[in-house]
């Protein structure tokens, strides 16, 4: 099994969809949590970060990158915002606060440093006043509405104004959201916005309070904030120099450093007082169980870096409601990504449900996919999606593709392998079903060699290279023919996934593919393996695949007719047979 390095920083991103009862009525929420795998005995502190009105968690990316280098991060998508379903009626700050309250309670966390932005700053506030335990700590960010600035038709003009001196790339976003939303949505929630007297309210918060605005922030203004500041029991202001309204994107370090800064302030006062009251704690008052305390600002993580979480769909339209969520690793510079379906225990498009028990007969699989270069996961959602009929599905995006971060150095299979057995283990996973595609089958022969807890079956699916054309060239010409073959859909799907991968990492692990010796690695797995190829392929030709299929020492060969390179995006539901069919000889 591989061993961890001594400097390698492990980060864990989830994303998923909840189902809320709050305020005696049932919401949807969803919810972006990251956070580093920490040292033994190591507590750090949850950062949670609410939006504003029309807003996702997409707009705190930046933030979330600060703040995961010294606590973990929790960021929510409200009902009816960031593509979450709508309620049935319009949503007032109590019941926003009502959601936010019932979903730390079930993550289990308490004494939170709690921020919102523009109207998330009313959310966070009613929440720090109904439960003062999830809350240790409030910063409001361009919090609204001012007292002179609540009428809709003032308000709309602020903002309009405001989207003139915001980064494009931020108006891109927000332009996004409020699509998302929907302009009914958004018009319904106004009111409860400018009808909120955050004034009023902020005095009853008994935390310590951090007021922040942007000094060109014409919706939260100087005079509204510093009277925010002083209302409050423990306020402080502070003003970000040249941030309009979103200051958290522009000027998110600056807002970090003063988050984090009187957050340590804090934990030092406690740690004085705790100190003065017992004598056996160490005398400079620092106890390291306290999850505020230590040096924050100064702490670092080597190689650590964060991970975005993406958003819940259903899998395919004749499908059972399923959500789809991510978990993620980073290792150094180095990201990989599991797009998690749960296993449908409902009737599949076959009628078919339970027709593989491995093992013992009694748990269902666990498959893993794959994808080959250039790729992403994407081309896998149609075989995912017939396959959890049949158990959990993880589809994979390596580093450098999908909307993984490209590493400055292309990856040996190896390490490939190993960070997404690290993957698996943070989701608890073994005895897996893998199924690598093309350059895929690389890393999947890879993961089953060194890490065969985690491998109970291997499926090759259109197995790259042939030891007869491992040259450049050679390659081009097959999946340029290839592309000829393929459904339009998959053709522009790899367009668009080859171009966010970019020709620089693309040619980096073309070239480290053409040196993997598959035809010598794949006799030394134990487990069975499937050696699969569509009768139209011709990238992994029939006497290629027969020869792998040989090489392995239980190794079977499958053909799925008149099927191109891709076979599992042409023909799922026949590659899912093939995969199932397998699992029970097996």
């Amino acid at each position: 099994m591989p061993t961890q390095t001594a400097d390698a920083a492990a980060m864990i991103a989830s994303t998923r969809t909840i189902e809320v009862d709050a305020a005696r009525e049932r919401f949807s929420c969803r919810i972006h949590l990251a956070r580093r795998v920490p040292d033994p005995g190591q507590v750090r502190p949850l950062f949670v970060m609410v939006h504003g009105i029309g807003m996702s968690h997409r707009y705190y990316d930046k933030l979330q990158r600060k703040f995961i280098e010294h606590g973990d991060t929790l960021i929510l998508d409200l009902p009816g915002f960031g593509g979450t379903p709508k309620p049935g009626h319009r949503m007032s700050v109590e019941d926003y606060a009502a959601v936010i309250a019932r979903t730390l309670d079930d993550e289990g966390a308490s004494g939170c440093v709690v921020i919102g932005h523009s109207m998330g700053a009313q959310f966070v506030t009613e929440l720090a006043i109904s439960r003062p335990d999830l809350v240790s700590r409030l910063v409001l960010i361009g919090p609204v509405t001012d007292v002179e600035h609540r009428s809709p038709m003032k308000h709309t003009l602020m903002l309009a104004a405001d989207t003139l001196i915001e980064r494009p790339v931020t108006n891109l976003m927000v332009g996004t959201a409020y699509a998302k939303c929907g302009i009914r949505w958004y018009l319904q929630e106004l009111p409860v916005m400018l009808d909120y007297s955050l004034d009023d309210r902020l005095p009853l918060v008994d935390c310590p309070v951090l007021i922040i605005r942007g000094t060109r922030d014409i919706i939260s203004g100087h005079d509204w904030c510093e009277k925010l500041s002083c209302h409050a029991r423990n306020g402080n202001l502070v003003e970000i120099t040249g941030q309009p309204h979103a200051a958290h994107r522009g000027g998110a370090a600056a807002i970090s450093t003063a988050v984090l800064t009187t957050v340590e302030k804090q934990a030092r006062k406690q740690a004085e007082e705790s100190a003065a009251d017992q004598s056996d704690e160490p005398a400079d008052g620092r106890a390291g169980d306290r999850p505020l305390q230590g040096e924050l600002l100064q702490e670092k993580h080597a190689h650590a870096s964060f991970t975005r979480s993406a958003r819940s769909y259903t899998p395919g339209p004749r499908s059972f409601p399923q959500v789809l969520e991510l978990r993620s690793i980073t290792v150094g510079d180095r990201q990989c990504r599991s797009y998690f379906i749960g296993h449908d225990t409902g009737p599949s498009r076959e009628g078919r449900t339970d027709r593989v028990r491995p093992g013992n007969g009694t748990a269902a699989p666990v498959f893993v996919l794959i994808h080959g270069i250039g790729m992403s996961h994407r081309y896998f959602r149609r075989l995912g999606a017939v396959l959890a009929a049949y158990g959990d599905v993880h589809l994979i995006d390596l580093p450098g593709y999908g909307w993984t971060r490209r590493p400055e150095h292309a990856s040996s299979n190896e390490a490939t392998a190993d960070l997404v057995g690290r993957l698996l283990d943070e989701a608890g996973a073994s005895s897996c079903v893998v199924v690598g595609h093309s350059m895929g089958v690389q890393s999947a022969t890879e993961l089953a060699i060194e890490r065969p807890d985690l491998v109970s079956h291997l499926v090759l699916i259109g197995a790259a290279i042939d030891v007869d054309h491992r040259t450049v060239p050679q390659q081009a010409v097959r999946l340029g023919v290839n592309s000829i073959l393929e459904k339009p859909l998959l053709s522009m799907m790899q367009s668009f996934d080859v171009l966010r991968c970019g020709p620089r990492w693309y040619l980096a692990q073309l070239k480290l593919a053409l040196s993997y010796p598959i035809e010598d690695r794949l006799p030394l797995v134990d487990q069975p393996v499937l050696v699969l190829r569509g009768s139209r392929d011709v990238v992994a030709g029939a006497a290629w695949s027969d020869r792998l299929a040989r090489t392995a020492r239980r190794g079977d060969a499958g053909t799925i007719d008149g099927a191109p390179h891709a076979a599992h995006h042409s023909a799922a539901g026949a590659v899912a047979t093939a995969i199932t069919d397998f699992l029970s000889r097996r």
